[in-house]
């Protein structure tokens, strides 16, 4: 004897959990003498439904915005209630922004003591200036041949 899924109405086996065609959890009968307890199937905007395309859209647009967008990121990654795939997204974004961060830390530090280091030991040159004048093309170079201008 089979069962039929109560989200799309397609066959399934009696040992199934989730249900082959729409992915949801299905009733979950045991018998107890006579007595039938059933088990609800979890409501379709459950936790672990995927995100749709505007989901997509409305988080792409919520991270241009500054300093909101590093909020959202840490109120969506310990959220435990929230969307999975928006968690684990929002948590992958904090590891992004946190390896961000420190290559910009060191980069800056190394850039403020290389500063540091070039105002030590030159204090005095602090202007580039070149005062040699570059000799025109002609003066320093033979021609295997007579150059005349035209």
């Amino acid at each position: 004897m089979s069962r039929k899924c109560i989200h799309c109405g397609q066959n399934v086996g009696e040992v199934d959990v989730y249900c082959i065609n729409c992915g949801n959890i299905l009733n979950k009968t045991e018998k107890k003498g006579e007595k039938t307890q059933v088990q609800e199937a979890l409501p379709r905007d459950d936790i672990y439904a995927p995100l749709s395309v505007g989901d997509y859209l409305f988080i792409g647009f919520i991270l241009m915005i500054p300093i909101i967008n590093i909020i959202v990121f840490f109120i969506w990654a310990f959220d435990k209630y929230s969307n999975v795939n928006r968690r684990n997204l929002a948590k992958a974004g904090l590891i992004y922004l946190g390896i961000c961060v420190a290559l910009l830390t060191i980069l800056g530090v190394g850039m403020f003591r290389a500063v540091q280091l070039d105002q030590q030991f030159y204090p005095e040159e602090r202007y580039y200036e070149y005062d040699r004048e570059f000799p025109d093309f002609d003066d320093w170079t033979q021609l295997p041949f007579d150059a005349k201008e035209t």
